[in-house]
């Protein structure tokens, strides 16, 4: 048959096994269109016949584009997979590490809490030895105050111009009987001796008889 073309694929990115299915898809159907057409080919068959040609070379282009982006696509799912599958054994090897941590840790933890139970013990016996301590230190102080104290007072009654209760001797207690009857009169005798109570009343009564 003249005039009658016969389409190829010639894509070099399709597979080569698609390549041939799809060319013997293309002639089995023009071969079909042959045998039904055993009467002289007319100008009108032919030019139906080379339509019909015209649109398998179409579908043939429109076939090849869509295997293309076929194989892009798979090309992406590919590389998608990869990827996937390098994140995973990333992921793989920090759980590991992840899990190696956790033993450590768990191997850790008894003597950590031997370490914290002793610490517990050595704070309370310094907590018992700081409470000793402060009840010396409490003991010691009122020592310190009851000793304060009776110093004042040896000091207090030892001041030789406050009258002691006391006396002595007799001339240490004539001596205080003349300041208490010279303070009668004098200012300067009051402000400078402290006398007793008793020394002024039993002046007083002297004084009357």
């Amino acid at each position: 048959m003249t005039g009658i073309l016969t389409p190829s694929f010639h894509a070099s990115s399709i597979h080569p096994e698609v390549e041939d299915l799809l060319n013997k898809v293309v002639g089995n159907y023009i071969k079909q269109k042959e045998r039904q057409k055993m009467k002289p080919i007319t100008s009108d068959c032919e030019t139906l016949l080379r339509q019909e040609n015209e649109e398998l070379c179409i579908l043939k282009q429109v076939l090849e584009k869509k295997i293309e982006e076929l194989l892009e696509l798979q090309e992406q799912y590919k590389s998608r997979e990869v990827a996937m599958t390098r994140s995973l054994e990333e992921s793989g090897e920090k759980v590991t590490q992840l899990s190696d941590s956790v033993a450590l840790f768990k191997s850790i933890i008894p003597d950590t809490k031997k370490a914290i139970a002793s610490a517990e013990k050595s704070i309370d016996i310094l907590e018992n030895k700081c409470q000793q301590l402060e009840d010396i230190i409490s003991a010691k102080d009122r020592k310190i105050i009851a000793l304060a104290d009776n110093i004042s007072s040896y000091t207090r009654y030892s001041d030789i111009n406050i009258e002691p209760e006391i006396y002595s001797s007799t001339k240490e207690r004539k001596l205080w009987v003349e300041r208490c009857s010279e303070s009668e009169y004098n200012l300067e005798v009051q402000k400078k001796y402290a006398f007793r109570l008793t020394s002024s009343i039993a002046l007083r009564g002297n004084s009357i008889h």
